[in-house]
């Protein structure tokens, strides 16, 4: 057997770094889901009678991972002060998660380069400790700059039938829930779909344009502000931006085709009507879980698409879950350049790094596992809760989504414990496993010959 040498000085280090900012995340998030489980089982956070402590667990978890999904009805079942303690944990949940994010892809993107670059714009240097502070600060700024003009924009709409301040409260409640693709809703409950405006495009555009720029990202935002200026995308936004307009367009196509042939949610409305409420779903189901049509009524074809879109989720250091868009697409250029017997798997004239491959295959394995796990748990626990609305509802808590088929009034404790877990691994697991294998390289003094494994 040859083996080669290597001397230290060309060896990567390994540096106890990543562990400490992923530990730091997740014992935060763990932090202010365990503060707001006590906060919603004060007696005043419930409107009618108290919360039990597994509802309030559930609850503050999916407002803290931007999930939606619910085990009571907000609107209903939850006070005012219980409603604030929800939006506040949606924004925090949503903008904190961002603004750490940002820090840990700029540690990650320590050393100046293509790679770095595919993280975090290079021309505006933020390597620097100072310089990451005060780019954090604007991320935090613009954000809810978005979700402020988002709500004045709901509110000139809604204040002619609900009143000024009402108007105010729900259209801050609901930009706030779409941006950060959470999926809470104030209206399910009520009587009313959307406050009677789910046919109303002005509405409906309003809100999947926060849910768009949510799911995009921070990366992506940066990349498209500055583009005036330096004419120049990164690879991370070309293939974000392709592959989303992708899923929009097919996700389209089969939801209206579903709809038109096998589902009955759009049974009794006009051509417009169908096609706003379609679009909305689309939009909604990859990233953000707002529901404007009884999802019991949906065709398999449509409940299968949902289930890809929630899978694949939104944009890394965005407010969407799941394995990322990013994910997804080296994946897809690795094939298409394995396919046409390409060495290296290039995208928009671009060589992507192996390293960068290995990553998106362990994000796509782990959580593939995860979600077959959990749903094999819950099927063998749960065995009349059927198989589609279980798998849905896992991939759902999963991609931090929100959406369900009715699974989640039915969940046991363990069933509830189970879906709490799966939400808090499906925001934070993914940017965690990247964060620490960006530099899990341990050193090595030797390489060992290559052998062809078979496949296929």
């Amino acid at each position: 057997m040859t083996v080669e040498t290597f001397p230290p000085s060309q060896l990567a280090q390994h540096s106890p770094l990543a562990r400490r900012n992923s530990l730091i995340l997740v014992l935060g998030f763990a932090l202010i889901i365990l503060v707001g489980t006590v906060l919603l089982r004060l007696p005043w956070a419930g409107s009618h009678r108290a919360l039990t402590w597994e509802e309030a667990l559930f609850i503050s978890t999916s407002a803290t991972t931007v999930t939606g999904l619910v085990v009571i009805t907000p609107a209903v079942d939850l006070s005012l002060f219980g409603q604030i303690v929800v939006l506040v944990l949606m924004d925090i949940g949503g903008v904190g998660f961002i603004a750490f994010s940002v820090l840990l892809f700029t540690l990650i993107g320590r050393r100046v380069g293509y790679t770095s670059r595919m993280l975090i714009k290079q021309s505006l240097g933020v390597f620097e400790g100072t310089r990451i502070v005060r780019f954090t600060l604007i991320v935090l700024a613009a954000t809810l700059l978005v979700q402020l003009l988002g709500a004045g924009a709901l509110w000139l709409r809604w204040r002619s039938s609900l009143g000024d301040l009402q108007g105010a409260y729900l259209a801050l409640f609901h930009a706030v829930s779409a941006f950060c693709n959470a999926g809470f809703d104030l209206f399910s409950g009520t009587g009313t779909v959307l406050f009677g405006y789910a046919d109303d495009a002005y509405t409906l555009s309003v809100m999947m344009a926060l849910i768009i720029i949510g799911g995009l990202g921070i990366l992506v935002g940066v990349d498209l502000l500055t583009y005036y200026w330096d004419r120049r995308l990164t690879v991370h936004t070309r293939l974000t931006l392709v592959v989303t307009l992708v899923l929009y367009i097919l996700g389209l196509g089969i939801v209206m085709a579903d709809f038109a042939f096998e589902g009955t949610a759009f049974a009794g409305l006009g051509g417009w009507e169908r096609f706003w409420r379609s679009l909305f779903t689309v939009v909604s189901a990859r990233t953000a879980g707002l529901t404007i049509v009884p999802l019991s009524e949906l065709g398999d074809a449509t409940a299968l698409t949902i289930m890809l879109s929630m899978f694949i989720g939104g944009a890394p250091a965005s407010m969407a879950g799941g394995v990322t868009i990013s994910t997804v697409a080296v994946l897809l250029v690795a094939v298409q350049s394995t396919v046409r017997g390409l060495p290296q798997a290039v995208a928009f004239g671009r060589t992507l790094p192996l390293e960068t491959i290995a990553k998106a295959v362990a994000i796509m394995t782990v959580s593939s596992v995860l979600c077959f796990l959990i749903a094999l748990v819950l099927l063998a626990t749960h065995p009349s809760g059927g198989f589609l609305a279980i798998v849905f509802e896992v991939i759902s808590a999963f991609s931090n989504t929100g959406y369900s088929l009715g699974m989640t009034s039915r969940l046991n404790s363990l069933g509830r414990l189970l879906i709490a877990f799966t939400m808090f691994w499906g925001r934070l697991g993914p940017l965690t496993l990247v964060v620490l294998l960006a530099q899990r390289e341990r050193p090595t003094y030797v390489r060992y010959p290559s052998e062809q494994v078979v496949l296929g």
